[in-house]
């Protein structure tokens, strides 16, 4: 299993002097998860725009495509933000995360939503002569996809304080 394999990084993350730094830090863990919860709104916020955009909810008068255009600066810099503040959050608990069933599922998604963002829907959005049903469902799925990572990171917190 690839996760057992990855057990002597998650080790040396939890044991590196950030790692212990952050950890034994009150104040560090609340600014990253504060720093982790605004790249998320800049991200999903951004995202749920352009997708009930694509699914005919969104605001009249401008195409999924321009909307997409004009947010996707704030987009990548939520999803930049994220990425920054998420291993210096996981270092502070690496072997934790390890051993959660929701941390997997949260990475697991976490590929598959950047994946989708970066392939189909940056196609949908940036063609503008797609088809309704088309659109819609993309956006139904890149809106479900990006819920469901902070769903799941949402889990691991509650997981672990039991």
């Amino acid at each position: 299993m690839i996760a057992a394999s990855l057990l002597p990084w998650f080790e040396w993350l939890q044991h590196t002097g950030l790692g212990e730094t952050i950890r034994h830090s009150a104040a560090l863990i609340a600014l990253l998860e504060i720093v982790h919860l605004i790249g998320m709104t800049l991200l999903i916020g951004s995202v749920l725009m352009v997708d009930l955009s694509l699914m005919g909810r969104g605001i009249r008068g401008y195409p999924a495509p321009e909307i997409a255009r004009q947010l996707r600066g704030w987009t990548v810099a939520g999803l930049a933000i994220m990425l920054a503040s998420g291993p210096l959050l996981l270092s502070s608990e690496a072997l934790r995360c390890y051993q959660s069933p929701a941390f997997w599922i949260k990475m697991a998604l976490l590929a598959l939503a950047v994946s989708f963002h970066f392939t189909i829907h940056r196609r949908v959005t940036r063609a503008g002569n797609v088809s309704h049903s088309e659109a819609r469902v993309v956006g139904g799925l890149s809106l479900a996809l990006w819920i469901s990572v902070a769903l799941a990171g949402k889990a691991i917190a509650i997981f672990q304080q039991q």
